[in-house]
This record gives C-alpha cells, structure tokens and sequence, in this order.
C-alpha cells in the first residue's frame, strides 16, 4: 500500500490565491515554472471554488505550451481551466505577441488568474509592457529555480539569474520556489541541497522560499528524509513535460 505523504497543497503554500488576484511564475529556462502554473491551477480546483485562468505568455519556449497538457488532464480539470496564449499560427513569430483582451483579463475581479512568463530574462521582460495593470491589481510573482539545470550551479549564477529577472519585469518579488529535480533520477540529497541553495538565495535577497516541489514518481524516497524546514514547504506535483516528449504533442500545431 502506498504511504500517505505528509505534504501540502500548493495552494496552501502560495496562502490560496483569490479571484481577482494575478499569480506570476518566473524562472530560467528548464526550471518547471510552466508546470508549477499547471500544479498551481490544478491545487485551486482540488481545494477551492474559485474560477482559474492560466495565462500561457511565455515567448521564451513556445514549443511547450499549456494547451498542450489538456489532454493530460482529467475532463472535469479541463473544463475549469480557462487557457489564455497567443494565437496558435502567431506561436513562432520574430516578435512577442499577446491576445489583444490582456489588459482587461488581467485586471478581471472574476478568476484566479496564473500567469506563465518568460524563461529568462527577456522573456520576463516581455511582460513589463503590462506592469501598469499588474500592479494596480493584487500579485504575487514567485521565481521557479532548479538548481541542477546549466548556469544555476553556484550562489553567484543564482544570484545573476534573479537580477536580470527582476531588473527585466520590473515588478516585486514575493518569494522562491525550490524546484530542484534531475526528473526520475532524482535523489533526497538533491532536493536537500537545491532548498540550501536557494534558502541561501532568499536569504541573501530578503526573498523567502514558499515551496519546496517534488513528483510523485520519487516522492515517497524523498518525504521524511528532509530537515524540517524544508518538509514544511513541500508539495507533491504532477509532471507533464517528460510525458509530452513521449506523445509528441510538443509538435502539434
């Protein structure tokens, strides 16, 4: 029989967001922050009854989109979920395009909204355009890190990363998300030692860590086995990406 894994909600952990308030989700490419969005999402319609939008703005990896994970989903998932992206033949344009209505999706009163932005810095940037609206609303913008991923390897390459993304987005952070995973290889030492890492981050930038994520498929090898202070930031997710490269919708335009 499968252990109970004492884990919380994400939702729990990001203090259940409202309708009407925007939830942003940055990181460096690789980080999972599209996932988390999903999760985040996926959280709300378990533990609440709030409308939920997702905002696909990422002109960084346009290949991988959330749409795409709708078949992924249970039917009652999708039809609670309200994907926001550009339109699909303008995916690969040279230049960043947005739905014309985005002013006035991200300033509705009505849904929960969950915005996925750029990869990296440019990326991030990209929704500054909107930065007036965003901050005459109630946001929270968190930064994905997987620190096992190329150029997060040391607290001065972390310490890089987040500035580009703040100086690019122009928008306050709230808090870190540790994502720390080498996917179906991952071990506790790597979750363990990502949380240092960017607790050390947070730390040093007066930024606190809100979650600590992990996947079902090494969860219960990692659950019990961390310091407290991580345990109690930690979340169990679906992942959908490594499944995707299996289906090839990745592709299907």
């Amino acid at each position: 029989m499968r252990m109970t894994l004492p884990t919380r909600e994400l939702a729990e952990l990001l203090n259940r967001p409202q309708e009407g308030q925007s939830i942003l989700f940055a990181g460096p490419s690789g980080s999972g922050k599209t996932e988390v969005a999903l999760n985040l999402a996926l959280s709300l319609i378990r533990t609440t009854g709030s409308s939920v939008t997702l905002c696909d703005l990422d002109v960084v990896k346009p290949y991988f989109r959330l749409r795409d994970m709708l078949p992924l989903l249970t039917e009652e998932e999708a039809a609670r979920l309200e994907i926001i992206e550009p339109e699909r033949r303008l995916l690969h344009a040279d230049v960043p395009t947005f739905p014309h209505n985005l002013h006035a999706l991200l300033s509705s009163l009505d849904t929960v909204k969950i915005i996925d932005v750029g990869g990296d810095a440019i990326g991030a940037g990209a929704i500054a355009q909107f930065r007036e609206t965003i901050i005459n609303g109630d946001y929270h913008l968190y930064v994905v890190i997987n620190t096992l991923r190329p150029g997060m390897e040391t607290p001065d390459k972390l310490k890089r990363m987040l500035m580009a993304i703040r100086s690019a987005v122009r928008l306050e952070i709230t808090g870190l998300v540790a994502n720390t995973n080498l996917q179906a290889e991952t071990t506790v030492e790597d979750v363990q030692h990502g949380y240092d890492a960017v607790k050390a981050l947070g730390d040093s930038e007066g930024l606190p860590v809100v979650a600590v994520l992990i996947s079902r498929e090494y969860a219960d090898s990692v659950v019990n086995r961390l310091t407290p202070d991580a345990t109690r930031l930690l979340s169990v997710i679906r992942t959908f990406n490594r499944i995707m490269d299996t289906i090839g919708s990745q592709t299907e335009f």
